[in-house]
């Protein structure tokens, strides 16, 4: 028996077990949805357990669409809350992207509070183009298409060094959460559909439809809302349901990307583990300074991309986002401390993709072309390293140089060093103990020296 194999029959009760956690924060939500106007209004209780090492008086949240670099003139704002049925002040902070809830009690170790908030929001709005040349397009509003990435206020995930409260960054990736299980109502108007698709609908008696999504262990619930008429294209593959909701014009592109997801989910179980949730969603989006976005059990690729389907590089976006869906949604990390142990991994993982499942001529020009780009990076930026924090880069040329170019040359490098047993071993034991948690990158470099790796190189310091 190969030994990646002996793995295999206990991770997908193992990771059902991590994502069912008691503890795991309940978000219970109802957001009514103007989605012509791209505006929104919403209550959210919030079920948090602290799991932390200390009594806390406050908690708090995370109000990621005020972060101007990303989304560009989207708002969220919060009009009212309570703690444990007591209304709070509320307090911003972090260019109003943080939000602390005072406690009337220190919360102790192990116990549960309910938060309950109300609170709208606006998406940027793109239908003449892009107002800022920094935003990607997370929450936006354009003509055929309403994203809604991190819409809601996210509990701050509480690490080793307390409070994750750094603003989005002007590079990569704004959301940082823990995996938690959801309860929503979305209200649309008729002629609009969310996706993902929801788990049933009905109709309200003002002519509004009620979309209902129940999701354990979802890193984050974030939407797309589409015309009613566009329709998916749909395969399964691996007990995953995989839907591609791409316009009429780019219909080869939803056909292709469909075909590339579902195929990168039979490769990337093989390589990692079973995926730990039951459908992903593959949307077309406007998007800029972004080819692709990724959600739990949603990502975007941009309408550019979709225009040239043939293009090499739409498959490397497809395999990419879909890897995505294990390092990042299942497995979490710090995107701005850490950005490399999920964008190095996807990189790679894209790679793994093209040479199983495309061509390896593919995949070896997608490594050559990395590994001149990371070399020139070096060169020019001596200091920064794979494993730097996002604020050490001074520009998006040089964070995309060294996180994806140079984190997936470095674990090519690595894999060859080790072969297939020892590093997919140690890759398959590090996704199934991480599953639904927070990773760090000593916490990776562990699992590589547990099973037999040396922790050395450019991604474990040495």
């Amino acid at each position: 028996m190969h030994k990646r194999s002996i793995l295999m029959g206990t991770l997908a009760a193992l990771l059902g077990l991590a994502l069912a956690g008691a503890a795991a924060p309940h978000y219970e939500m109802s957001i009514a949805l103007d989605a012509a106007a791209g505006t929104y209004e919403g209550t959210a209780a919030i079920a948090y357990t602290n799991e932390t090492p200390l009594a806390l008086d406050e908690i708090f949240l995370r109000l990621v669409p005020n972060g101007r670099d990303l989304f560009g003139a989207a708002t969220l704002d919060v009009t009212a809350a309570s703690a444990a049925g007591g209304a709070v002040d509320v307090m911003l902070y972090a260019e109003d992207t943080v939000l602390m809830v005072p406690l009337a009690a220190p919360l102790a170790v192990g116990e549960t509070i309910e938060l309950a908030l109300a609170f709208r929001g606006r998406a940027a709005d793109a239908r003449g183009g892009f107002s800022s040349t920094s935003e990607y397009g997370l929450m936006t509003r354009s003509r055929d298409t309403l994203t809604l990435i991190g819409f809601y206020p996210l509990l701050a995930p509480y690490t080793a060094e307390g409070w994750a409260l750094d603003p989005p960054a002007p590079l990569g990736d704004p959301l940082f959460a823990e995996a938690a299980n959801y309860d929503v109502t979305l209200i649309v108007d008729p002629a609009f559909r969310g996706v993902p698709a929801p788990d049933t609908t009905t109709s309200q008696p003002d002519g509004r439809l009620q979309m209902t999504y129940h999701r354990a262990g979802w890193r984050d619930l974030s939407f797309v809302v589409l015309d009613a008429a566009r329709a998916p294209r749909e395969a399964v593959r691996r007990g995953v349901s995989v839907r591609a909701w791409f316009s009429d014009e780019h219909a080869e592109a939803g056909q292709r990307a469909l075909d590339r997801g579902a195929a990168a989910i039979d490769v990337y179980s093989d390589l990692f583990g079973p995926l730990p949730f039951s459908s992903v969603d593959i949307v077309e989006a406007p998007l800029q300074r972004a080819a692709g976005v990724e959600c739990t059990g949603l990502f975007l690729v941009a309408a550019a991309s979709a225009a040239n389907p043939r293009d090499p590089f739409f498959d490397v976006i497809v395999s990419h986002e879909m890897a995505h869906q294990w390092f990042y949604a299942a497995v979490g990390n710090d995107p701005i401390e850490e950005p490399w142990l999920d964008e190095s991994l996807a990189t790679y993982a894209s790679w793994l993709f093209l040479a199983r499942a495309v061509s390896s001529a593919a995949a070896d020009a997608q490594a050559a072309a990395s590994a001149a780009a990371y070399e020139r990076a070096r060169r020019a930026h001596p200091s920064v390293r794979v494993t730097s924090p996002v604020y050490d880069f001074a520009d998006s040329d040089a964070y995309s140089s060294f996180v994806y170019s140079g984190g997936a040359t470095e674990l090519a490098a690595l894999h060859a060093a080790l072969g297939d047993d020892a590093f997919f071993g140690a890759l398959q034991a590090y996704a199934c103990a991480q599953a639904a948690r927070i990773a760090t990158g000593a916490l990776w470099c562990q699992y590589f020296s547990d099973a037999g790796a040396a922790a050395r190189g450019a991604l474990c310091g040495r």
